[in-house]
């Protein structure tokens, strides 16, 4: 599933991907059809998935993030995990294959767990301390 219609926030975005992930799995118990979604919105690119390595159930997994600069540094993510973890119908949410070292050392001293020894730049994120953040409403 691919969005990039300019006046569909990645709010509306996420909603109308999850509402279709949720369907199909309730029709199939599985999703093959809506398991991604990229989406683009004002300089913010993202690849959100329902699954991913090593974990044996549905997942909200934050698969890629790309920000133009001006939107860098300024607590996006930070805000978005919250949003996340918001409206996440599964019980995890991960971010997968975490490159930026900035990014994975946020992780890290957070306390997020690898998702696995194999996987180990993919974390399971801690609703708990994501939650314990000040962070801005989310509205992108």
């Amino acid at each position: 599933m691919k969005f990039s219609h300019k006046e569909l926030t990645i709010q509306q975005q996420m909603e109308n991907w999850l509402i279709s992930a949720i369907k199909e799995f309730k029709l199939n118990n599985n999703v093959k059809t809506h398991d991604r979604c990229e989406m683009r919105f004002e300089g913010i690119t993202l690849l959100m998935r329902c699954q991913t390595n090593h974990i044996d159930e549905l997942c909200l997994v934050i698969a890629a993030v790309r920000l133009e600069k001006p939107l860098q540094s300024q607590g996006w993510l930070k805000s978005f995990l919250s949003y996340c973890i918001e409206i996440n119908p599964w019980k995890l949410l991960v971010i997968e294959d975490v490159d930026n070292l900035r990014l994975r050392e946020f992780c890290k001293k957070s306390g997020f767990k690898p998702v696995s020894d194999f996987f180990s730049t993919s974390f399971i994120i801690d609703p708990d301390f994501i939650k314990s953040l000040q962070v801005h409403e989310f509205c992108s």
